[in-house]
């Protein structure tokens, strides 16, 4: 009978834990985009094919030991409707997914339906999160101070900006892409084969590395076009101060 006790507990507390640590829930059936707003933390956005939201964590969310027997006061306004630190809202067409307090230092795994077209932004510049995107098939858009963007096996339009950190984009197949940093690097690896229109916008403090063969010549407004492979959908590389890699997909 002890050691059903004991085993007994040990599955609360494992239910407890588990509970802090995962939330899912049902997506509607008319949303078609998702708005991320989630500026302190790390994102990593896995695209699958279902129906289902869902948000996990590292580790659970432990209040300070001086919190204890009080209650978190949300000074955002919003309902933390996930124990997670995160409120999701899903309103006529579109999914909300935003941070709603400062319990939570680590990274978010968000696995989402992949058809939903995506925006991610921060409301408040922090310094150094990392936003992974991986095989989502919607638009992406994208826009952040200091971030780093990455992303892998995105096929819908893209549009992608960080002011100080760097942009990467690993892509089997495109559609129209844009992808400018002012003060980091961008890096865009894409199929040999692939039918663009390229246009690269560089300064005179940055350099271009391809192993494409691209026309060499001088441009008074910083400038580069080609034609890739006959020419296609629109390939925009911007950056002012970091280098600009464009690679062949081994």
């Amino acid at each position: 009978m002890k050691k059903l006790f004991t085993l007994l507990l040990f599955c609360i507390g494992w239910q407890t834990t588990y509970s802090q640590m995962r939330f899912a829930t049902a997506l509607k059936s008319t949303t078609r985009q998702a708005i991320i707003l989630i500026e302190r933390n790390n994102i990593n956005i896995q695209g699958y094919e279902g129906n289902e939201i869902r948000i996990e964590i590292n580790e659970p969310i432990n209040p300070p030991k001086q919190a204890d027997g009080l209650k978190r006061v949300i000074i955002k306004g919003l309902e933390d409707n996930t124990q997670l630190g995160i409120n999701v809202l899903q309103e006529d067409t579109t999914l909300v997914i935003r941070e709603v307090c400062n319990c939570y230092n680590g990274t978010y795994t968000l696995y989402l339906p992949n058809k939903l077209n995506l925006m991610v932004y921060e409301n408040f510049p922090q310094h150094g999160q990392r936003w992974a995107v991986k095989d989502m098939t919607g638009s992406f858009e994208a826009s952040t101070e200091f971030g780093n963007i990455y992303l892998q096996n995105v096929t819908g339009n893209i549009k992608a900006y960080s002011r100080h950190g760097s942009v990467n984009a690993y892509l089997v197949q495109g559609n129209n892409i844009y992808l400018s940093s002012l003060y980091g690097k961008v890096l865009l690896e894409v199929p040999a084969t692939i039918k663009a229109d390229l246009k690269i916008r560089v300064s005179e403090w940055n350099d271009v590395f391809t192993d494409f063969q691209l026309p060499v010549y001088e441009n008074r407004q910083n400038i580069l076009t080609a034609s890739l492979n006959g020419g296609g959908l629109p390939i925009e590389l911007k950056s002012e101060h970091g280098n600009i890699y464009l690679r062949k997909k081994k």
